[in-house]
Order: structure tokens, then C-alpha cells, then sequence
């Protein structure tokens, strides 16, 4: 099943996902700081919150899902920025508006990243020098019980962590983490 035939249905039914609170608003701009203008990429954009905060940021923001009606939505929410269906997985790159990004962000779609050494091959391909990946997702606190199906274990933490010249983490609770990966 391809990203869109998995997603577009959840977000027709309404499905939305966790805002962006204070807590880890502090924590991209401690991370990420002032975007002068630099060229960002964000990916599984859905409602355009993320893309509208890096864009606030100074970024050149452009946020991009594989759903139709996600990108739909963040075009209504955010009409002055940009927003694309594209499919960062299957889609060819040449499609993206910029050749590399400064930073291009993932908030709460890592998880369900089929190949995702295939997909940080291919972020690592589009960042530019010193660039950083953004990442938001749920990981497995072993004391909160049993993991969850969106709760990332341990070997899926260190293949997100691995090869990059600076891993920085922020943990906004037991089992949500912000991670910031410099290439």
C-alpha cells in the first residue's frame, strides 16, 4: 500500500494529529534557530502547523504530503505558504522546489516510514552542508508498559541517529522526543 492509499482515507475521515505546544516550539527554535531565509522542507506537512512555525522562523518553507486532503487542509489553514502533494518516498525529488534544504523536518511520520534507511539516505541527499533533520515521533519508554504501534524501539533509534556528525535530543515527555540531526 502506497503512502497516499494509506493516508488519504485517514484524513478525509477527519483524523488529525498532536499540536505543536509550547514545549516543543521552545525546542525547534533552540535547535534550529533563525532561518535568514534558508530553504526548508517539511515533510508529511499535514495540517501546515510545522511548515507555518518554520516559515515564522525565517525559513523558506514548503511543506509537502502524500494526501490530497492534508494538503488541502494546510492550503486553507496557511493560504500565503507553500504546499505540495508529493509523496517524499516514491516521488522523484526533482519535483521538490529546491535542490537542498537547510532543514527539512518529519513530525510524527517516521514511524510509519516503510524503508526508512531508504528514506534517510534520501534526506541526507537533499540536506545541504551542516544542514539538519527535524524529527518529531513517539519512541518506547519501558516505563510506560508495553510499546505502542507508533513507539519507535531501539534499533529504529539507532538507525535515525547513526551517521550523523551532531545528534541532539530533546524529550518533551517519557515517550515523545524531538530529535535534531546535523548532517
Amino acid at each position: 500500500m502506497t503512502g497516499a492509499a494509506y493516508w488519504e482515507p485517514l484524513w478525509r475521515s477527519g483524523r488529525r494529529h498532536r499540536t505543536i505546544n509550547e514545549a516543543e516550539s521552545e525546542a525547534l527554535r533552540r535547535h534550529l534557530g533563525p532561518g535568514r531565509g534558508r530553504p526548508a522542507l517539511d515533510i508529511g506537512c499535514g495540517e501546515g502547523a510545522l511548515t507555518a512555525q518554520l516559515t515564522q522562523f525565517g525559513y523558506r518553507t514548503v511543506g509537502i504530503d502524500c494526501s490530497p486532503t492534508a494538503v488541502a487542509t494546510a492550503q486553507s489553514n496557511h493560504p500565503d505558504l507553500g504546499f505540495h502533494v508529493h509523496d517524499f518516498g516514491n516521488d522523484d525529488p526533482a519535483g521538490l522546489p529546491h535542490p537542498s534544504f537547510s532543514v527539512i523536518s518529519c513530525r510524527l511520520v517516521y514511524r510509519w516510514i516503510p524503508d526508512k534507511s531508504a528514506f534517510l539516505n534520501r534526506v541526507r541527499s537533499l540536506l545541504a552542508p551542516g544542514g539538519t533533520l527535524w524529527l518529531v515521533t513517539s519512541v518506547h519508554d519501558p516505563s510506560q508498559g508495553h510499546p505502542k504501534a507508533w513507539d519507535l524501539n531501539t534499533e529504529e533509534i539507532e538507525l535515525l541517529t547513526t551517521s550523523w556528525s551532531r545528534v541532539r535530543l530533546t524529550q518533551l515527555e517519557p515517550s515523545f522526543h524531538c530529535y535534531a540531526l546535523q548532517s
